[in-house]
């Protein structure tokens, strides 16, 4: 009797669901203590680990791998081919000049916040800039606690760790410029991505200045944490994004997993660009069209995540210090900084809500007079936030002088965006990156109404996109020598706001620095 196509895949699809299974099963019994763990963590271990090797077995036996395979390499020879090292260094000489004076910058910060001698995790606004700089780069670092919501973050960064170490023979120096090359090239692939799009070199030069002199990024580009490595992984993707004339290359999928590996929720931002590009790209004319791009996006959701979880299960095995996103008694641990706004009084509610469109739309941008707390919070060396709660009162970082010139200026910049963007999606009806820019800022707004003690630390996760969607949006005036001129006057008084900002962190600490706590 012959079979169908139809039983040819129902069979194909057994036989690979058994086979990831026994794979799934062997694995987990003997690298991951399957048997002691309690029940729902064993469904979840054989369920999970079952479906992603499925899933990636199933795909690479059809087309998946061949096109991936075959996307990869065709890009590798067109850059070695059309491009090279000199040419992309003499045309992009400017940005990276800039960049490198803005490694400099973030490196005397750095150096002067970040001790390997001195604990201070939370209090640079909550940023766990001690414990990061053991993990990174220290002997023993990976012995500590790596949470589930980075799934396989010492993959990624104790190689880095370890060859700076042989270069700087110093785990503290080592991760400081890490992290200050991360914010640096921050700098530069958004100085890339801008000139790309619009073909004017100083305005991209402006942008990527906006960028690196932003609160979020001259902050953590220069005190060590996760999230300036996750701004370089989501800038990045758009950049990628940006040189792919389709939106099926592996390339895609490589880089959302670093970007899935650093911090698991910044995944949704690639997912929101990759899907809005690729519906402006191609509009549906029919169904079929339609199905088309669903599953394209299916694909490139599926990969990634399954990719994603064989890498987070080695990484839970080679590392046992390391959690899994996707257990109960691991995710136990975020209980601890989340929590729901609805449950919360009414003053408390409103303060969150009022705190979060100040962080994301102002601190971001503009540092504000930072409060500083000692002994009331339990410590001794300084602690530094935007925000302060007493019984029903919720207060916030202020301005005062050039700080509220600053403000002012940067509203007329967002509005004036956000008015040209509203514009030309009314008159063209169509959606492009910038409009997944937007969807960016707002899933980050959702997510940490509910999550986060200090969003501020969260800040370079919605930075590139506030910024660039401000940059994209006012693309109609970039050419104009008088809007140019403008936007530099506001970088330098902004550099000067910062300047102000760190000189009072580092008058503040300076009598606790060299005390060893």
């Amino acid at each position: 009797m012959k079979q169908t196509p139809k039983m040819n895949l129902t069979r194909r699809l057994f036989l690979t669901t058994l086979f990831a299974l026994t794979i799934a099963f062997a694995f987990n019994f003997f690298f991951l203590n399957l048997s002691d763990r309690p029940v729902m963590d064993q469904v979840l271990l054989l369920t999970f680990s079952t479906a992603a090797l499925g899933y990636l077995i199933f795909s690479f036996l059809g087309n998946t791998a061949k096109s991936i395979h075959s996307d990869i390499l065709l890009s590798v020879n067109k850059k070695l081919n059309g491009v090279s090292i000199l040419s992309f260094l003499r045309e992009n000489l400017p940005g990276i000049l800039l960049a490198l004076t803005f490694f400099a910058l973030y490196t005397f910060i750095g150096l002067k916040l970040n001790s390997p001698t001195i604990d201070t995790v939370d209090n640079y606004l909550d940023a766990d800039n001690y414990s990061w700089m053991q993990r990174i780069s220290a002997p023993d670092g990976d012995h500590l606690e790596m949470r589930g919501p980075h799934p396989f973050a010492y993959f990624i960064f104790r190689p880095l760790g370890w060859l700076f170490n042989v270069v700087t023979r110093n785990y503290g120096l080592s991760s400081i410029l890490i992290n200050t090359l991360a914010g640096a090239l921050c700098v530069f692939m958004a100085w890339l991505f801008v000139k790309r799009q619009f073909h004017e070199p100083i305005y991209a030069l402006l942008i990527a200045s906006l960028l690196g002199l932003c609160t979020a990024h001259i902050f953590f580009g220069s005190v060590i944490e996760t999230y300036i490595f996750s701004a370089a992984a989501l800038i990045g993707f758009v950049l990628v994004l940006q040189s792919q004339k389709d939106s099926s290359s592996g390339y895609l999928v490589g880089i959302s997993l670093l970007t899935f590996g650093i911090t698991l929720t910044n995944f949704v931002q690639n997912f929101i660009g990759f899907v809005v590009s690729l519906f402006s790209r191609s509009t549906p004319r029919s169904w079929r069209d339609f199905g088309g791009l669903i599953k394209d996006v299916f694909r490139f959701g599926a990969l990634t995540l399954s990719f994603g979880i064989l890498l987070s299960l080695i990484h839970a095995a080679w590392y046992p210090s390391a959690k899994l996103f996707f257990l109960l008694s691991d995710a136990q641990a975020e209980e601890e900084f989340a929590f729901s706004i609805f449950q919360q009084p009414a003053w408390r509610a409103i303060g969150r809500v009022l705190l979060l469109v100040r962080t994301v739309l102002l601190y971001t941008v503009i540092a504000p007079q930072p409060y500083v707390f000692g002994r009331e919070v339990g410590g001794v060396f300084p602690r530094f936030n935007f925000f302060k709660i007493a019984p029903e009162v919720f207060s916030y970082s202020s301005y005062n002088g050039l700080g509220n010139l600053l403000v002012m200026a940067w509203a007329v910049l967002f509005l004036t965006a956000s008015i040209f963007f509203l514009r030309n999606l009314i008159r063209t009806r169509k959606v492009d990156i910038t409009f997944a820019f937007a969807l960016s800022v707002l899933f980050n707004f959702a997510l940490h109404l509910n999550y986060g003690y200090e969003p501020f630390l969260y800040s370079p996760d919605w930075a590139y996109a506030l910024i660039f969607f401000v940059a994209f949006s006012l693309a109609p005036l970039a050419r104009y020598r008088l809007f140019q001129g403008g936007l530099l006057v506001f970088l330098i008084l902004l550099a000067y706001n910062q300047f102000q900002f760190f000189q009072f962190v580092f008058e503040t600490v300076s009598p606790f620095i060299g005390q060893g706590g």
